[in-house]
């Protein structure tokens, strides 16, 4: 019974390997900071770690800003074309062929917020 049992869970892990592999999970490139809602100057009594920004680069954020089904616009701030779903904004600068994404993450709320100011 052993040995049946063994090779079951063999079938099924072979049978559920393609699903496991369907995400191609990758390493991250990036910055963060636990920080207030304000950005900048936040109030004194603001606390000071309700937010996860979060700055990716390299392919993580090339992958984002091309998963955006979202026309592209000029950024004013940087000069970059620019794709921005709700509050998360992704950055492309073509010359140097360089990504960048930019957004907060409300951590009592699960809410995903702007990232950085101008």
């Amino acid at each position: 019974m052993n040995a049946t049992l063994q090779a079951c869970a063999a079938l099924i892990l072979v049978a559920l390997w393609p699903h496991a592999r369907a995400a191609d999970w990758k390493p991250l490139r990036g910055t963060y900071a636990v920080s207030a809602r304000s950005v900048v100057d936040p109030p004194v009594e603001e606390p000071k770690d309700s937010h996860f920004r979060i700055q990716l680069s390299g392919d993580a954020a090339k992958d984002l800003y091309r998963a955006m089904k979202v026309a592209e616009r000029r950024d004013e701030c940087t000069g970059a074309v620019a794709k921005r779903v709700g509050e998360m904004q992704c950055l492309a600068y073509q010359r140097e062929n360089r990504y960048e994404c930019h957004f907060a993450i409300d951590v009592m709320r699960q809410k995903i917020e702007h990232g950085v100011a101008c």
